[in-house]
Order: C-alpha cells, then sequence, then structure tokens
C-alpha cells in the first residue's frame, strides 16, 4: 500500500512541475509578443475600435477616448487637444475613407499639434 501511495504522489509531483513548465513556457511566448506592440499599431488598432465614441465625444468636446486618443499620441494637455479636436470637427471627419484617416488628419494640421 506504501509502495503505491508513493508512487501516486511521485506521479503528482511530477504532473504538477510539467503543468508549470508549460504555464512559464505560455506566459513566456505572450509577454514578448505583447513586448514587441509598437504604439502606431496600439494607436491604430484603438482608433479603429473607437471611431465612433471619438466622433461623438469630439462634437462635445471632451471625453475618455479623447482624452485616452490625446495620451496614445504624446499630447500633454488633454484638454486642449480635445477643444482643438472639436474646434477642427468638420476638417478632420470630413472623407474619412477608414478610421485611422483621422490620425493623419491630426498629426499634419498644425493647429491640432498642440495639446
Amino acid at each position: 500500500m506504501k509502495k503505491i501511495t508513493r508512487l501516486l504522489a511521485l506521479s503528482a509531483l511530477a504532473t504538477s512541475m510539467t503543468a508549470c513548465t508549460a504555464i512559464t513556457d505560455v506566459t513566456s511566448s505572450t509577454s514578448s509578443t505583447v513586448d514587441t506592440v509598437t504604439p502606431d499599431v496600439t494607436l491604430n488598432e484603438f482608433v479603429s475600435k473607437r471611431y465612433v465614441a471619438i466622433r461623438n465625444e469630439a462634437a462635445k468636446g471632451s471625453g475618455e477616448n479623447l482624452n485616452a486618443l490625446a495620451q496614445l499620441m504624446g499630447k500633454k494637455d488633454s484638454h486642449e487637444f480635445a477643444k482643438n479636436i472639436k474646434t477642427n470637427f468638420d476638417y478632420i471627419f470630413a472623407d474619412v475613407k477608414t478610421p485611422i484617416d483621422i490620425i493623419a488628419k491630426i498629426e499634419a494640421h498644425s493647429e491640432l499639434a498642440k495639446g
């Protein structure tokens, strides 16, 4: 009976050690993937996913998505950024073919570069 108990204990120990290795491998591989994401990809994905909310907040001149957009674009004053976006709403959102077109318009327009 003791041999069976020892065998089961050793088997359980070996299984748990293998599981730890698998978890470490998965964690290591996913963390390196996150590290390779560039700020531009993150910005483009954010704008693509939150385009409708950004547009609505831009019309109002404030909101958490505009604040996040300002931060992602490296703007120091999110309030000034949101104010400039509202003032230039028609320019920014006119003829947008893809949501990320607004990024190019914001970066190209000198007044919008403030913030």
